[in-house]
């Protein structure tokens, strides 16, 4: 059952995103930044929504903040079963596969998920990836939990994780910052090809603008916009690479 939206006036929306997720949104040590952000400041630029980006900290805050009702809007993030509990989600933003990144000089022999069993595979911390794989994740794979991506990354690269599971724009532009894009290579097919949605707080007033985004955000698809505002947040990442912490 979907969540009700929740009755008020919305006066400013804030927007909070996972601050080490490149190219789709990062915390540059000053603000948020990536394609995400782009888009949906754009958005609500053209809705004459006012808006506030606000870091909150590590991934699992955020979800808990819009869990909460402290935020209005996360960006983006897929569906699960349990952030449909508290979650509106939008049209389409982009697609965002999903990989198993494993080490480019022993590769595993790999066709299916099933590969993978017996393995030691790692996430980032509070990652999921939809409610199929999740599933099969927690119920028939050995997938241990690093702080974020760079330390699982680097476990891959130690040899304490034989696999690396993250969404392939994200392992991509981590590669490129930590110049290990000839030590790493994502497994193909990927596990999921999956997609990246805004997920406005059910409780928020806000939600009730959630029908005249979609049809921006649909535009803006429409236009190119999302497209190119990719393209540049992988430069602008390329660029910086650099995640800041408080």
């Amino acid at each position: 059952m979907l969540p009700t939206m929740a009755r008020g006036s919305c006066e400013r929306v804030i927007v909070s995103a996972d601050p080490a997720y490149p190219p789709l949104h990062w915390y540059d040590g000053k603000q948020l930044r990536g394609a995400s952000i782009v888009i949906i400041t754009r958005i609500l630029t053209d809705l004459g929504l006012p808006y506030e980006l606000r870091y909150l900290g590590p991934w699992k805050r955020v979800l808990n903040a819009a869990q909460n009702g402290n935020i209005d809007v996360i960006t983006t993030l897929k569906i699960t079963p349990e952030r449909r509990s508290f979650l509106l989600f939008s049209e389409l933003v982009l697609n965002n596969p999903v990989a198993a990144f494993v080490k480019k000089d022993h590769p595993p022999p790999f066709s299916k998920w099933e590969d993978l069993i017996g393995l030691r595979g790692g996430i980032a911390r509070g990652n999921r990836f939809g409610s199929l794989f999740d599933e099969f994740m927690d119920n028939r794979l050995n997938v241990s939990e690093a702080d974020n991506l760079e330390t699982a990354f680097n476990m891959l690269l130690a040899n304490r994780f034989d696999y690396v599971i993250t969404g392939y724009h994200a392992g991509q532009a981590h590669m490129a910052s930590a110049n290990i894009d000839d030590k790493l290579i994502p497994l193909q097919p990927f596990l999921i090809d999956s997609q990246n949605l805004f997920g406005f707080v059910a409780q928020s007033p806000c939600a009730i603008h959630l029908p005249a985004f979609n049809k921006q955000l649909e535009k803006l698809h429409k236009e190119g916009f999302i497209e190119r505002a990719l393209l540049q947040a992988r430069a602008d990442w390329r660029k910086a690479p650099v995640i800041g912490k408080n």
